[in-house]
């Protein structure tokens, strides 16, 4: 057998996994519409916070962590969606699945001036919870509670056309 074939399945492995990472997320699934499962974690302050404090108002749930770099590509864009839309209806949590919690969480938000709520998921309990399997993985939720999109992997938040989503959605209520 030959030893040049190595390179050859190493370069298909390779392309295999950048067309299924990049080509892995989901934009809004609509299937079955499910009712989110209320949950309770604590803040980067130590306080709970729990999903059904949000029933009334859209809410957009981000599952991230700080060595995740697809998740620290999209934050920005997160956090200017969250600063266009917060008065409006609208509310938005991340979670951390990072095993240091607030130790890493912290530092990494404050650098990166992130002001949406960030609520930490260490054992990832919520996170399965949720089947989440891939970070980042972003959750929309209706005012009544209603799962209405899911999408894995990172988005451009910001971009026009997703603005112009969130302006209308935001609208019909």
């Amino acid at each position: 057998m030959s030893k040049f074939w190595l390179p050859d399945f190493f370069t298909a492995l390779t392309v295999t996994l950048v067309i299924t990472i990049t080509c892995s997320h989901v934009v809004a699934k609509e299937e079955t519409k499910h009712t989110a499962s209320n949950f309770t974690l604590k803040n980067l302050d130590g306080k709970e916070v729990s999903l059904s404090q949000f029933r009334g108002k859209y809410l957009l749930i981000n599952f991230w962590a700080t060595w995740c770099g697809p998740c620290k590509i999209e934050m920005p864009s997160l956090e200017k969606l969250y600063r266009r839309f917060k008065s409006d209806n609208f509310d938005m949590l991340g979670i951390s699945n990072d095993m240091f919690g607030d130790r890493v969480v912290r530092p990494y938000i404050k650098a990166k001036n992130i002001t949406f709520p960030m609520l930490l998921d260490q054992r990832m309990i919520v996170s399965r919870q949720y089947g989440i399997v891939s970070l980042p993985t972003t959750i929309l939720i209706d005012p009544q509670g209603i799962i209405i999109g899911i999408l894995q992997g990172a988005e451009n938040w910001s971009d026009p056309e997703t603005l112009l989503y969130f302006e209308n959605l935001l609208k019909k209520n």
